[in-house]
């Protein structure tokens, strides 16, 4: 028999591999991996890595750790950082401006992705 998670430990509801697939349906994602791939001549291709194995916890929730980035045979370029949830369907945007977390419907509003052209067209 298992053992139950520790009392305050959300059950993960969605595997590292669902969450990363969610992120890369985000149509500012899919967008952008569109755009590199036109720029590039089929050169390089945007994904997604992951920048630490280990859960990050934030407000008692775990969350996987995943960079898009645009990938060359030279070099990864990061372009944002997100932390999506492992206990529901929250994905959150890592602020590298502001060294804050913050909500997609936020990242939306106020840097404005979906504009966004190359590595360094952030807001």
């Amino acid at each position: 028999m298992k053992d139950p998670p520790p009392p305050g430990e959300p059950p993960a509801i969605r595997t590292k591999e669902q969450g990363a697939a969610a992120l890369m349906s985000l149509p500012e994602l899919q967008a952008w991996s569109a755009l590199i791939e036109k720029n590039s001549n089929g050169k390089a291709h945007g994904g997604l890595l992951e920048y630490d194995p280990v859960p990050r916890k934030l407000n008692g929730k775990n969350y996987w750790q995943f960079s898009f980035v645009e990938n060359s045979a030279e070099s990864a370029l990061r372009w944002e950082s997100f932390l999506v949830s492992s206990s529901d369907d929250e994905i959150l945007v890592e602020d590298a401006s502001s060294d804050e977390v913050i909500s997609l419907a936020r990242w939306r509003r106020e840097k404005h992705p979906s504009k966004r052209t190359s590595i360094d067209s952030s807001n």
